[in-house]
Order: structure tokens, then C-alpha cells, then sequence
């Protein structure tokens, strides 16, 4: 089989959704060996989605076509005629939140990791919330089968997208095991001094800077708490991500609970160092109002590094029983779920063998395989 794969909205390798394209993708030709890939995506996406994979043909648009309103009308328009001319028995859509289309002319499967506008009513702007909101739904409907990454977004799928059931499964995004493990934590941290620019232990939350969703403003005022509580407490929070819509409300809190000494934001950093930042984190922290899975919460678990997170959407799923869970609109519990894993060695070590053996029960090998399992499910609905 011959399979096309629309590699658009991927944020430059910076998102969830990117690092779902490079897990999956990069796994796919191992896991269908008599099948054929085409990659389509932009020339400038090449530097994260060139995975040198086997029997894979790449092509490229110009970066123009990337843009959000000339992408939404290419995947209408020029990927159905490039499905049929480069002979796609079936397409593949990894980010089928972001970007589908009415029609592709071959059975298609798309992957949903979020509905998450459904709950952040003030994500986007209002062109991009009609989009997602009103426009993709409808899509999403039209696929031949959805893949859904959690539980929680196939309830969404089911109650607002009015998504068949029958059309969706659930697989379960993963964390690479071989590169997120427990490590030295003496080592670590010393090869991680470079990054945040201190030796202090610290607390760590990796999400993109984006106000509201990500909660960055709630964090900063129950950090704040618990240093005048307990000023005993030597911690740094460190705040991993690139800067995104709303990023001037994180900075403010910032300055207003005068944390600018307490809060160290080193950016994007690259997944090179990012085992590193788990392992020699005190502790892991999610305090996200809504997620559609929430790969950091896996990835520092398999990194035996502590986990306290929120209580909503899928993250439940992820942590199972290896992690306190909070109230993320509450800011004392917060601080509270935050000083207990600072504080009672008993229960950070129960937490990690949890956390070790939750992580496990994720595979991207899973992930993949429930790709190829769907394209050929799907293409075998549609000649029955």
C-alpha cells in the first residue's frame, strides 16, 4: 500500500503535535515493511521531518503554502490531485486538529489530539476558533477512520464533533523509553547548569508559554505562596518553552508576585537536553487546564522524576496512580501537591516506581502501529 501523509502544522518541531509526527513517522517503515510512504510538507520543515526514512518519497511545497489560511485551502485543493498523481492508496492526516480536508478522493485516517477550544474558549483568535470549531468538526466527520490520543478527547469527539464511535480508536501517544530513563542526577545537573544558567534545584514545567491553557499564571502564584511559606525552600521554578500567544500574561505575573529572581525561563530547548531537565528536576510539575494527552507528564515519569498534575481532561489517563492530582484553578492545591513531594521522601519514592511502571504501559511503537492498523483498516472499509 501507498500511503500519503499531510506533514503540515507541526510548529516547527516545537509542539506536542510536532514530536508525535517524529515519534510515529520515523517508526512507520519498520512496523509496515510492504508499504510505501509520501510525505508532503514544507521546505522548511524538511529540518525536523527529513527522518531518512526507507521507501518514503518527500515532497516539498514552498514555505508560503505553510501559512494557516493558504494551508486550510492547499489541504482542499492541491492534496487530493497529490494523493492522485503520486498513486495514495489511503492518507494519513497526524494532525487532524489542526488540518484536514472535505475530500481526498482515498479512504483517510486522521489523528485528533485535542478539542481543547471546546474548553479554552479564548485559545485563538475568532477567525481560528470558527475554524476549529465549526469548520473541522464537519471534517472530521468525513474521515474513513479517527485516531484519537486519549479517552477524554474521544468523548469530545463523540459529543461535539458528533463523530461516529464506531469510526474512532483510541491509541495512546508514548514516550521514547530509550532516551527518557532515571540518570545520575548529579551528572545531570551539571550538564544542564549551561542551560538554565543555575546550580539550584528547582522544579520544572515544559509547555509552550501560552496564556490561558497552559495555567504558567496560577503556577506562578501558587510558586509564590510556597516560597513565603516555606522559605526554607532553596527551589527554582524553571518554565521550558517557546513564547506564545498570551506569553505578556506569564511575564506579569512574574513581576507581581516578584519572582523575577525564583522563575527561570530558558526557552525552547531541544530534546537533546530535555532528559537532562527531568532528571534532575526535584519534581515535575502540570498544572495545564486542558490536554488531549500530555507527553511531558510520560516523558518525566520514564525519567523517574516525581509527578504532581492537574485533575482534568486526559491527564488522569497519563498519570494514572504514580502522581498527586490537583485542581489546576486552585492555587493552594497547587502549592500543597507541590510541597508534599518536596517534602515526604516516602512518598517521592513511591511516586517514581509508579511513575516508572506507568510509563511503560506507552510505547510510540504502540503509537505507530495503531497508524498503520487504521490505513489498512481503513482501506479495506472502503473496498468492502
Amino acid at each position: 500500500m501507498r500511503i500519503g501523509i499531510s506533514a503540515f502544522a507541526g510548529d516547527g518541531g516545537k509542539s506536542g503535535i510536532s514530536q508525535y509526527m517524529i515519534n510515529v513517522l520515523k517508526r512507520l517503515p519498520e512496523l509496515a515493511p510492504n508499504d510505501e510512504f509520501v510525505l508532503f510538507m514544507a521546505e522548511s520543515d524538511r529540518a525536523f521531518l527529513d527522518l531518512g526514512m526507507p521507501r518514503t518519497q518527500i515532497v516539498c511545497t514552498p514555505d508560503w503554502v505553510a501559512h494557516p489560511l493558504v494551508n486550510i485551502f492547499w489541504h482542499q485543493f492541491r492534496l487530493p490531485r497529490l494523493l492522485r498523481s503520486h498513486g495514495c492508496d489511503c492518507v494519513f492526516m497526524p494532525a487532524g486538529n489542526r488540518r484536514l480536508a472535505w475530500y481526498y478522493g482515498v479512504p483517510s485516517v486522521g489523528t485528533v489530539h485535542d478539542l481543547s477550544q471546546l474548553h479554552l474558549p479564548a485559545k485563538y483568535d475568532a477567525f481560528r476558533m470558527f475554524y476549529v470549531l465549526r469548520v473541522l468538526p464537519r471534517f472530521m466527520r468525513r474521515l474513513t477512520r479517527v485516531l484519537s490520543v486519549s479517552e477524554s478527547t474521544r468523548k469530545d469527539l463523540i459529543e461535539y464533533a458528533r463523530v461516529d464511535p464506531a469510526r474512532i480508536r483510541v491509541v495512546h501517544n508514548g514516550a521514547d523509553l530509550a532516551r527518557y530513563r532515571p540518570g545520575d542526577r548529579e551528572q545531570a545537573r551539571a550538564r544542564i547548569v549551561s542551560v538554565l544558567g543555575t546550580d539550584a534545584p528547582y522544579i520544572l514545567y515544559i509547555a509552550r508559554l501560552e496564556h490561558p491553557g497552559k495555567n504558567h499564571v496560577r503556577l506562578i502564584g501558587a510558586f509564590a505562596a510556597l516560597k513565603r511559606a516555606h522559605p526554607e525552600l532553596e527551589h527554582k521554578l524553571v518554565l521550558v518553552g517557546s513564547r506564545w500567544n498570551g506569553a505578556e500574561a506569564i511575564d506579569a505575573a512574574v513581576a507581581a508576585h516578584g519572582m523575577q529572581d525564583e522563575v527561570v525561563f530558558p526557552g525552547f530547548v531541544p530534546n537533546e537536553s530535555l532528559c537532562d531537565l527531568y532528571v534532575a528536576a526535584d519534581l515535575f510539575v502540570f498544572p495545564s487546564l486542558y490536554e488531549g494527552f500530555g507527553i511531558p507528564v510520560l516523558e518525566a515519569m520514564a525519567a523517574g522524576t516525581p509527578v504532581c498534575a492537574s485533575n482534568t481532561s486526559s491527564i488522569p489517563e497519563v498519570v494514572g496512580d504514580a502522581g498527586l492530582l490537583f485542581d489546576p484553578a486552585n492555587e493552594d492545591e497547587i502549592a500543597q501537591a507541590m510541597l508534599r513531594l518536596l517534602t515526604d521522601d516516602a512518598l517521592r519514592a513511591e511516586c517514581v516506581q509508579r511513575g516508572l511502571r506507568q510509563a511503560k504501559r506507552f510505547s510510540w511503537e504502540a503509537a505507530a502501529k495503531g497508524v498503520v492498523e487504521l490505513c489498512h483498516e481503513a482501506v479495506r472499509a472502503c473496498a468492502g
